[in-house]
């Protein structure tokens, strides 16, 4: 049994064909799509990057395993167990699989550019694929797993990772890849939507894109972005076109790898008897909530995630999309059922093997899912509706929608439907307040039992990160507001504050008494 498991950074799935994009950006992975399995409800657990693949590796939720962030305490991962014996109910499940008899193997720079080497040990092989760290091309990745495959593709039982890079801001190396993008760009918010974003603060959105780092003096001049620039502010249509052409121009250049690494499968004479996974570890906003090229929310653009599995002999009689909800991480437990190997007692994943033989699943009935940067929070997904729960806004307010002084606990709880409103710009709590109430305690039970188990022994590491740092790794409050007073621009409350922040009314986000 092979398995070729393709994680591709920042890819949401409705920019992808098999998910009903209407512009060619993905016909390879359209194909693996058309003769496998696609999950139409597949989200991340913890995101972003860091939180997301170490919810992988953990088969836990970040609540338990402690890594909901990219920096401080909830950045690194304590693994279960004493002296030299890992605990064998919450086993890292790459080094699992390697112990039941799988070649695992990683190409990714991903621990290097996170301080996450968590993950890669977990891992027989590891592949740096580049010497330097943060901006591989998508050409030295496939490089690298091709020489992989040169030596081990003939071998039974392997899985190999392969990571790309490439999808997530800036968008480098497109220029071949955009002119097979054909078609008018109809995505993204309209005139409507910006009008409502237009007195948002933050940055990564319509106001302010660029965050302080990246300016020189006034000027929005980091290097990375030269050969496909991002708007400093989103004022129209065509800002939104011009930052989704350049997506999706890199969407399409990781596509055409993807193809790559299937000839190799095919020059090696196993393709029909391998198993190939296409996932990203989160998706990425194109004006949800606010936000757009970036990944900073507890939202469905952030937090779904596509994942396509064509699996040779299992897959064969699968009919028509999977469209119950499963946790990304449920493909760890799915993994392991198929190499032969026990369910550990204590991961939260659970095998979909069921959905992709094509026989009677029942998925989960909701999810909830964590974010850990830009903004500190959860979200809860059941049938269409979305509940969010704001631990933190970091410097972000919408007026009228959330962080505003002027709403209940200044916004800190949204409801919307997904499909109604799939920008999220209308809280529907009001309307809905059974909806509303429903998700809250789904919410506060999901903490509840996750804080007695012994994994987080009483402990939220999300509520402790918000209460004491806020989610400012990328932007420093102080440094913003420098910024817009060069700029001649008024220093939003929401940005002035933001280090001070706490709910004005009611509750904090962990649902305890907000603090005076």
């Amino acid at each position: 049994m092979r398995v070729l498991y393709v994680d591709i950074d920042s890819l949401r799935p409705d920019h992808l064909g098999c998910y009903g994009y209407d512009r060619p950006t993905s016909p390879t992975i359209d194909a693996l799509a058309a003769r496998g399995v696609r999950f139409e409800e597949c989200f991340a657990s913890d995101t972003p990057c860091l939180p997301s693949r170490t919810a992988m590796l953990s088969g836990r939720h970040g609540t338990k395993s402690g890594v909901i962030t990219h920096f401080g305490a909830g950045q690194f991962y304590e693994e279960p167990g004493e002296g030299h014996m890992p605990d064998p109910a919450r086993p890292a499940s790459f080094r699992y699989l390697s112990e039941a008899g799988v070649h695992t193997t990683t190409v990714t720079s991903f621990s290097k550019r996170h301080l996450a080497d968590h993950f890669t040990a977990s891992f027989r092989e590891s592949i740096q694929p580049t010497p330097q760290v943060g901006l591989e091309d998508a050409e030295d990745v496939t490089g690298s797993a091709t020489t992989w495959l040169d030596d081990h593709a003939a071998e039974d039982d392997w899985l190999l990772h392969v990571n790309y890079w490439d999808v997530h801001h800036p968008y480098e190396n497109v220029a071949e890849a955009r002119e097979q993008v054909e078609g008018p760009v109809t995505a993204g918010p309209g005139a409507e939507q910006l009008a409502a974003l237009s007195e948002m603060a933050g940055t990564r959105c319509a106001t302010q894109w660029g965050n302080p780092r990246e300016y020189d003096g006034e000027a929005f001049a980091h290097e990375a972005y030269e050969e496909w620039p991002i708007p400093e502010r989103f004022t129209d249509r065509a800002d939104v076109e011009h930052v989704l052409e350049g997506y999706d121009a890199a969407i399409r250049k990781v596509d055409g790898h993807v193809e790559r690494l299937l000839a190799e499968l095919e020059r090696h004479g196993v393709r029909e008897e391998t198993a190939v996974v296409v996932t990203a570890d989160h998706g990425e906003a194109f004006g949800e909530h606010g936000l757009f090229a970036e990944h900073g929310f507890a939202h469905p653009a952030c937090q779904r995630v596509p994942l396509v599995v064509d699996w040779p002999g299992v897959t064969d009689d699968a009919a028509g999309p999977v469209t119950e909800k499963v946790y990304q991480f449920d493909l760890v437990a799915t993994l392991a059922d198929l190499f032969g190997a026990d369910q550990p007692a204590g991961w939260d994943a659970e095998p979909f093997t069921a959905a992709l033989r094509g026989e009677s699943f029942e998925g989960r009935e909701a999810l909830v899912c964590s974010q850990g940067i830009f903004t500190f929070g959860r979200a809860v997904y059941e049938g269409e509706w979305a509940f969010v729960r704001l631990l933190h806004p970091g410097v972000f307010s919408v007026p009228g929608l959330y962080n505003d002084p002027d709403l209940d606990d200044r916004g800190t709880e949204l409801l919307y439907h997904r499909e109604r409103d799939p920008y999220g710009l209308t809280d529907r709590a009001d309307e809905h307040p059974e909806v509303a109430d429903r998700m809250r305690a789904r919410l506060d039970g999901f903490v509840s039992d996750a804080l007695g188990t012994v994994d987080a022994a009483g402990r939220d590491p999300l509520a402790e990160m918000a209460a004491e740092s806020g989610p400012f790794l990328y932007v420093d409050p102080a440094e913003l507001a420098d910024l817009l007073e060069r700029q001649g621009r008024p220093v939003p409350d929401a940005v002035r504050d933001a280090r001070s922040w706490v709910p004005s009314k009611g509750r904090t986000g962990d649902g305890t008494a907000a603090r005076s």
